[in-house]
């Protein structure tokens, strides 16, 4: 059985962003040749109806040309707009062509040796190809073997198709609309098995997923999920959603689910023999649901500080699970944690009081002081987030060390902590 023979169609216009939406309903290969230009690739009984196709769904007409190789497709479209080269005529087509039309396909660095070829005589793509091919090398190089190739009308790269960024989405228009959880857990499911089944083919896991449930009147539900590390099972995603929904249901009949998936590279865990085996880690992942769909959300995650100098400024964020390396690995450089040579000095450690207790000192029960340390902010966001403090330490008769403040907005000693 004979394999049809591979042809080119090459496209030229001022709008190469709507050519490029009508050449993807016409042909899944297509590669880009900037800045205005791209390549259709498909077999020989099909170019003509395809152009054809192509010609009466654009506005304005583009340069166009059709060979078996892209490089003669490329020409055949600047020289005369809707030539049709014939398979085995690309070097009859290009011997009468100015040599400086290869300026159109070459790189800038390549584009020098035209000149050269210019100062040699060589006027046409046909008086290239003449020349003879061992001199030619031993003159310019491969540089110069890519240039005659390329006069012969032979590809001297491979076609690049245009591959778009991966979206793994799935929706589904409903009938009637849905108003019980249940109903949507079995849409859901489907759903799931279906977007990580591709993932799977493409070795991918879901980072996050954006669920999207159009409801009957006329509004969107939207939530996102936001997993501790990458996941591409259906039934632990499922059980997650129904999580996330229990707490945050819809108000209205839902009659369209749309799931899109963030894809991430999937967690490899390799186990050790030396190491006592860790937790499932699917495990984790509902376990931090089920406690988001208890406590609510902003408060399961990991702490981050606030870009402020105010005491015990933090907001929570989604945890993040991290690789954990071996134990066994690890070497100990130096001595211990806690050990220390004699005659070292020892630091006072802060024992802080969470919240600050309101204290009253008078002046007969403190043998020493330092301070004050003076900070405040947030007053240009409104009262409710304005702070300021006035920090001592003070030594008291009983020999404890504390740290207290003043705080001129509640006009209150507090007591942050004790020194031990």
């Amino acid at each position: 059985m004979l394999t049809p023979m591979q042809r080119f169609i090459a496209i030229f216009s001022s709008d190469l962003p709507h050519t490029f939406l009508i050449a993807q309903r016409l042909s899944p290969c297509i590669e880009l040749c900037p800045p205005d230009g791209l390549l259709l690739e498909m077999t020989a009984h099909s170019e003509l109806k395809t152009l054809k196709t192509f010609l009466e769904q654009i506005e304005s007409p583009p340069k166009t040309g059709i060979a078996s190789t892209r490089i003669t497709a490329i020409l055949a479209a600047h020289t005369r707009s809707g030539t049709v080269v014939p398979d085995g005529k690309e070097q009859d087509f290009l011997a009468s062509l100015p040599v400086g039309w290869l300026s159109l396909i070459l790189q800038k660095s390549d584009s020098k040796l035209l000149s050269t070829l210019f100062q040699w005589g060589v006027r046409t793509l046909g008086d290239l190809t003449a020349l003879p091919e061992k001199d030619l090398v031993a003159r310019l190089g491969q540089r110069g073997f890519r240039l005659q190739n390329m006069a012969r009308g032979e590809d001297v790269q491979p076609f690049q198709p245009y591959v778009g960024a991966l979206q793994f989405k799935e929706s589904r228009e409903l009938e009637w609309p849905l108003d019980s959880l249940e109903s949507l857990t079995f849409i859901l499911r489907r759903i799931l098995e279906q977007l990580c089944a591709r993932l799977h083919d493409y070795g991918q896991a879901a980072g996050s997923l954006a669920l999207t449930l159009q409801l009957d009147d006329h509004t969107v539900h939207e939530r996102t999920l936001r997993l501790a590390f990458p996941i591409r099972h259906p039934k632990l995603l499922l059980s997650l959603l129904r999580l996330d929904l229990q707490s945050h249901p819809p108000h209205s009949g839902i009659v369209g689910v749309s799931l899109q998936a963030t894809p991430a590279r999937p967690r490899l865990i390799q186990h050790s023999l030396l190491d006592l085996s860790s937790s499932n880690p699917d495990k984790l992942s509902h376990t931090l649901a089920r406690l988001t769909a208890l406590l609510g959300e902003g408060n399961v995650g990991t702490p981050a500080l606030l870009d402020t100098h105010r005491p015990d400024a933090i907001c929570m964020t989604p945890l993040q699970v991290e690789p954990v390396r071996s134990s066994h690995t690890e070497r100990r450089e130096g001595p211990l944690l806690g050990h220390r040579e004699s005659g070292d000095h020892i630091p006072l450690a802060l024992r802080r009081l969470r919240p600050p207790l309101s204290t009253h000192l008078a002046t007969h029960q403190i043998v020493a002081c330092s301070g004050p340390w003076r900070s405040s902010g947030d007053w240009w966001q409104g009262t409710t987030q304005e702070w300021s403090r006035n920090e001592w330490d003070v030594e008291l008769v009983d020999g404890s060390i504390r740290r207290v403040y003043w705080d001129p907005l509640k006009r209150t000693w507090f007591s942050e902590g004790i020194y031990d």
